[in-house]
């Protein structure tokens, strides 16, 4: 402890250690407090990987982690912290990218079951909201994200998962007229929508329809959308709206 304590006064000295291995020994507010002064003066893009490096290392092998909202980091170091509806979820989005006009995020999700937690890496780009329905007793979390190709260029997404073998599974909730899938995509471009009018992706407040920008052959929104609607098995397609 006399080791940890002296850490505690500088910044360099915390590099030297583990962070799964340094946070056992204090407080889920010392950890983050850490993290934050050993990065927060420095250049974010080139050492961002580290910093996702010590949160996740935090998370893992915190169980206090769940609940703490890491102020400091959300503030200075660009975490995103999102929630499924139902508390049992929680997501962290880390900005992983160079800097430069692309963008690059990296996902987790973290589970809680009685007093441990466990951390699984998500595919889902940078997330943007999560809601939650139910087939029977199962818990179908739907994810809308964005991966963002450059500037100018992007990509929305929803995608389903439930829980299945303690981990966050991805399931074919939505069905076109010949095939079933977790995920749905639209393209981006600014060059047909600069000021992002309107949502690419539609939830609608009682999570009965979603729906889905229509683009054109040259991947130019229409100004219409592809319907899925509720049914007892899934998101069913019923054709095209406004």
């Amino acid at each position: 402890m006399k080791i940890i304590s002296k850490c505690l006064l500088g910044v360099f000295c915390f590099a030297h250690f583990n962070m799964a291995v340094y946070a056992q020994n204090i407080s889920i507010q010392q950890a983050e407090q850490a993290i934050d002064q050993k990065y927060a003066a420095l250049d974010f893009y080139a050492v961002n990987q580290q910093i996702e490096n010590d949160v996740v290392d935090l998370i893992r092998e915190n169980a206090e982690s769940y609940a703490y909202s890491f102020p400091k980091l959300t503030e200075n170091l660009r975490l995103k912290i999102n929630a499924s509806p139902d508390q049992l979820l929680k997501f962290y989005t880390f900005d992983v990218g160079g800097g430069g006009t692309m963008g690059e995020f990296s996902s987790y999700v973290q589970m809680k079951s009685s007093n441990s937690t466990k951390l699984q890496p998500l595919e889902a780009g940078y997330i943007l909201k999560i809601d939650q329905v139910k087939w029977g007793a199962q818990p179908i979390y739907l994810i809308q994200s964005y991966y963002k190709g450059d500037s100018c260029h992007g990509l929305y997404q929803i995608q389903a998962f439930k829980m299945h073998a303690q981990a966050l599974t991805a399931t074919p909730v939505f069905q076109t007229k010949n095939k079933q899938l977790s995920l749905i995509e639209v393209d981006y471009d600014c060059h047909y929508d600069e000021e992002r009018r309107g949502s690419y992706i539609r939830v609608s407040k009682d999570l009965n329809k979603i729906d889905i920008t229509l683009l054109d052959q040259n991947s130019q929104p229409t100004g219409k959308y592809l319907r899925y609607q509720r049914s007892n098995t899934g998101y069913r397609y019923i054709g095209v709206t406004k």
